[in-house]
């Protein structure tokens, strides 16, 4: 056994207790419910984020660098038009791999890649949750938003890579 092992291990289980319990409810993540809760509110929450960006309709708050959130290395929420969060994009800061992810949501309701790259993604639909891994089968990022809207869009967003952080 490695003696780094304690130390992952517990940066892991504080990326799960900090992202995952959130995700179970597949409702909110740290208090910002996609579909319901808006910029402004992620803004009060969190602080003056580090950028704010159009990209088409919609605009991105991002805390990343020194103002990363908590076991995080960036998070994106994604606004629509009228302001309301649809989707948050987490970047962890922990390695998870996907037996982790399993552990906790179980079995994927669908596997399937980004075409451009062959990148892995499992979807969750019913929670809302897609999850992208990298080249090593570790999570890249974590996406929530609402139910609803995720069953309607779960081919399209596996057909794309999220945002790069």
């Amino acid at each position: 056994m490695s003696s780094t092992r304690p130390s992952t291990t517990a940066a892991l289980t504080l990326a799960l207790a900090l992202l995952l319990p959130a995700v179970a409810e597949a409702k909110a993540w740290q208090g910002i419910e996609p579909g319901r809760s808006t910029g402004d509110e992620v803004v009060t929450r969190f602080g003056e984020p580090t950028t704010r960006k159009q990209r088409g309709a919609r605009s991105v708050i991002a805390y990343k660098g020194d103002q990363a959130l908590t076991g995080t290395k960036e998070v994106q929420f994604h606004c629509r038009a009228d302001g309301v969060v649809e989707e948050i994009t987490v970047f962890l800061a922990a390695t998870l791999d996907a037996e982790s992810v399993e552990g906790t949501f179980g079995k994927p309701q669908t596997k399937t890649f980004v075409e451009s790259t062959f990148q892995k993604v499992w979807l969750y639909p019913s929670k809302g949750v897609t999850v992208y891994f990298d080249k090593d089968s570790n999570v890249d990022a974590i996406t929530y938003a609402a139910p609803a809207a995720a069953k309607g869009a779960a081919a399209p967003a596996a057909e794309k890579a999220p945002p790069t952080p």
